[in-house]
């Protein structure tokens, strides 16, 4: 794992884009910042420098960021989409070569949908006197990293139920990867717009034990790239703030 000593955590490294997941330093804990009224990215990234200014943390410690995207997006301009975000991060010193040190997830809402690409939470490191501090991941679809579609171009319930396993599946190895188990997980977000059967059977979110304790958050939506219908996302944030921005 890469350590980021200036922001208090340690990442599981992913890809350009996003890692896998960070783990925070002994003393140090994942607080998870949902905001009230979602921010365009531009305005996004001030705020975020200025809320991490305003509570003296610096601005390596964050460490996650949630956005909410119009449409899906092909993968070409998935790239130019990307372009922006990686020149903000190498600006905040959290890329170390062609890896990124920030978890992030990308939806793209199927109801009410926002007119830009906007930040809806962020997520940072903050001092503790915990024993645990938690942890983020990024969110999975359902595309495997050569850009693979799982069952692509089928929605039927059976396929649905594959490319659903495959995003717990996926996030189970991170987890392990990062030296966590699916009881670390404090809550569970899942995002498609058609049917998955079954969902808490025990063959998918239902096998997951106590992860399931606080139930699951579904929305209608779908990931942010053409082609994927399910993205899966395990939160271990040990604070959650809501600021009505």
């Amino acid at each position: 794992m890469l350590d980021n000593k200036v922001g208090g955590y340690r990442v599981l490294p992913g890809g350009i884009a996003y890692c896998t997941g960070i783990v925070p330093h002994d003393g140090f804990e994942v607080v998870r910042v949902q905001l009230q009224n979602w921010l365009p990215l531009a305005d996004a990234y001030v705020f975020i420098e200025n809320y991490l200014r305003g509570i003296g943390r610096p601005v390596q410690s964050f460490c996650g960021i949630e956005m909410r995207v119009p449409a899906q997006l092909t993968p070409a301009d998935w790239s130019s989409f990307n372009t922006p975000y990686l020149e903000q991060l190498k600006r905040w010193g959290l890329l170390y070569g062609d890896l990124s040190a920030v978890c992030r997830s990308n939806i793209a809402l199927a109801l009410n949908a926002p007119e830009h690409p906007s930040m809806c939470a962020f997520s940072f490191t903050a001092p503790t006197s915990a024993r645990q501090g938690g942890f983020c991941l990024s969110g999975t679809a359902d595309i495997m990293r050569d850009g693979t579609v799982v069952e692509e171009g089928d929605t039927s319930p059976a396929a649905m139920a594959k490319r659903a396993k495959f995003t717990i599946d996926t996030i189970g190895t991170s987890l392990t990867q990062a030296g966590l188990t699916w009881t670390d997980v404090n809550q569970l977000a899942i995002f498609h717009v058609a049917e998955i059967p079954k969902l808490l059977s025990p063959e998918l979110l239902g096998g997951l034990g106590n992860a399931l304790r606080n139930g699951v958050l579904e929305y209608y939506a779908r990931p942010p790239i053409v082609g994927g219908e399910v993205e899966l996302e395990a939160r271990g944030a040990r604070r959650e703030i809501v600021l009505a921005n």
